[in-house]
């Protein structure tokens, strides 16, 4: 009977090995930094971001040449519903770093807190090979195979593996991985030779660090809410087309100021949500679209539709479509009382300029 029960401890005491085993080779160490999402960037020049969050608040880490002197940029993030974002320069840091703060439906895509970087040495050490991720326009993401070419201890240098994983100008800021783990932010190519300068992971969080690591910075830096007089607006949410600028971003809106919204028109339809304030759903009737101060008048929406959402989990219902028509200063849109938690403005075409699009205020009155 003793030697029955033997042998059931032995064979209980060799699985809890098994499965302990399996899941020190699945799970990825305590502290192991995960790689965080990216976003495409969109200012002087074109390039890349990576995305943390600090205390609720989104903040994009790009390199501080793709920003070319500009305090604004438009991102994209690396996501399969294009999630868009305006990003804020906050400060920028040696090795040629610079953190934004993000506002827009990306800020809700955003990583968490930079974590400690663990075993990178090990990995440079017994691997030459790594990946290259990047977001493109479009929120797709391309994966770019490298060789690492030299290892010190703030750089390395990769050079691509096949002619189609060529590096180039636009890439900066695209994550390295070795091992499917961080290992460094590509800073430059240089066009001699199509290799590619990386900072070390490691040495980059170093520099970031006090910036994440200091709440009272945090705080401080990130932009206040806007309030109006006349009680709480709606919110600008997403888009799904970038400003032409910082002084013409999709917030303007709803700020009850003489400001305007500019999008680019490289496709249509292009849309607007707002959430409306409060936790439940506004019963909602009509909703005015003010053109005054959009110049020129070319810029001003044609055709249009209006949907909503009582939800706000993306099953919208359209309640009504109409034209805007160039010489109103504003027009309201009337519809049958429905119960909304976010607003869609679909634009699906301006009266002729090939840049833009624009209003300079929604407004959504709500029924008592």
């Amino acid at each position: 009977m003793r030697r029955g029960a033997d042998s059931r401890s032995r064979r209980r005491d060799s699985l809890h090995a098994l499965v302990l085993l399996v899941l020190l080779t699945v799970l990825p160490a305590a502290g192991t930094a995960a790689p965080p999402p990216q976003a495409f960037v969109r200012t002087a020049e074109e390039g890349q971001a990576l995305l943390f969050e600090r205390l609720g608040e989104c903040y994009a880490v790009t390199p501080a040449h793709v920003l070319g002197g500009e305090l604004f940029a438009s991102l994209t993030g690396g996501h399969s519903r294009r999630p868009q974002g305006d990003g804020d320069l906050l400060q920028t840091f040696g090795y040629d770093l610079a953190v934004l703060h993000v506002s827009g439906a990306l800020a809700r895509f955003c990583g968490g807190s930079p974590a400690i970087v663990t075993g990178l040495e090990d990995r440079l050490a017994t691997s030459d090979r790594g990946v290259l991720a990047s977001v493109n326009a479009d929120g797709s993401i391309t994966r770019r195979r490298v060789t690492l070419s030299d290892v010190d201890l703030l750089y390395l240098r990769v050079r691509p593996e096949q002619n189609r994983d060529q590096l180039f100008k636009g890439l900066s800021g695209s994550l390295l991985l070795v091992g499917d783990r961080p290992a460094g932010i590509l800073m430059a190519v240089d066009a001699d030779t199509g290799e590619g300068r990386v900072l070390r992971y490691d040495r980059a969080l170093e520099t970031l660090r006090p910036f994440f690591d200091a709440a009272r910075s945090a705080a401080r830096t990130a932009p206040p809410p806007t309030a109006t007089a006349a009680g709480p607006a709606p919110e600008v949410v997403s888009w799904n087309a970038p400003p032409l600028d910082a002084d013409h971003r999709a917030a303007n809106l709803v700020d009850g100021k003489q400001t305007v919204w500019y999008a680019g028109t490289a496709s249509f339809p292009v849309e607007v949500v707002l959430a409306l304030p409060g936790d439940k759903a506004a019963v909602v009737q009509s909703v005015r679209l003010i053109g005054r101060g959009v110049t020129p008048v070319e810029r001003l929406p044609r055709d249009f539709e209006i949907l909503v959402s009582s939800r706000g989990d993306g099953h919208w219902l359209p309640v009504a479509t109409g034209s805007y028509i160039r010489t109103e200063k504003e027009k309201t849109v009337r519809f049958a009382p429905v119960r909304v938690r976010r607003l869609m403005l679909r634009i699906y075409s301006n009266w002729g300029d090939p840049e833009a699009v624009g209003l300079a205020g929604i407004v959504v009155p709500v029924v008592r």
